[in-house]
């Protein structure tokens, strides 16, 4: 099931009524839990802008700590952020250089008027061929760090999961169906893109994302 999930993850139409994505990790091992796929989605709004071409991990991670206002010093921005000072400077070059970010005066570094315009999503994906109660607490785990968790079933286990129905709204965690024999997938409760419960967390699995090495498809605008 999971390899034919991830053909379909990391094709280039994407998933049925989601789209596609930048970038697709397997089994990164966050704070809490290792969803079976972690997938990124980077989209500036603004259609006069463009995005650094090599935005990789540490840009959402960075975007993420900087604020409209209270400048980060570089210091600061090494120190919360697990990435090492070359990798952070040669972002933040081309951050400010395309508007995203505003260097001050005094070094230090916040967001731009452009990076208010930014969508960035961190998804999870959960996928379980049965013990739904074991899912829906997965999924919650992801929540800490993901932007939207998807539990990802069987056709025949969709049933199972109107006990928990209740508490999937709370969490906001999807659930879809996907069968592997006719790859055929289904959502059956959306998920809205809402901010991950940490930001601390967020920005540990993106460094953990950075440092494993696990990646499948290409960076690139949507």
């Amino acid at each position: 099931m999971a390899d034919s999930f991830l053909y379909l993850l990391t094709s280039p139409e994407g998933l049925p009524g989601i789209g596609s994505f930048n970038a697709v990790y397997p089994e990164v091992s966050c704070h809490q839990g290792r969803p079976d796929f972690i997938a990124l989605r980077y989209k500036d709004c603004l259609q006069s802008t463009r995005l650094p071409e090599a935005m990789g991990i540490v840009g959402p991670a960075i975007l993420t700590i900087l604020k409209p206002k209270a400048p980060r010093t570089l210091s600061y921005l090494v120190s919360h952020s697990e990435f090492s000072e070359d990798s952070i400077r040669r972002l933040l070059r081309q951050l400010v250089a395309s508007g995203h970010v505003k260097r001050t005066e005094t070094a230090s570094y916040s967001l731009g008027g452009v990076a208010t315009q930014l969508q960035t999503e961190l998804w999870a994906f959960e996928l379980k061929l049965d013990n739904p109660k074991r899912a829906v607490f997965q999924a919650q785990q992801s929540r800490l760090y993901a932007n939207r968790a998807v539990i990802v079933v069987p056709p025949r286990q969709e049933s199972h999961y109107l006990k928990y129905k209740m508490t999937m709204k709370r969490w906001n965690i999807g659930l879809a169906t996907f069968d592997p024999d006719n790859g055929i997938f289904k959502i059956s409760r959306r998920c809205r893109n809402t901010r991950a419960i940490s930001p601390q967390h967020q920005i540990y699995a993106l460094s953990q994302i950075n440092s494993g090495g696990h990646h499948t498809g290409s960076w690139g605008q949507i």
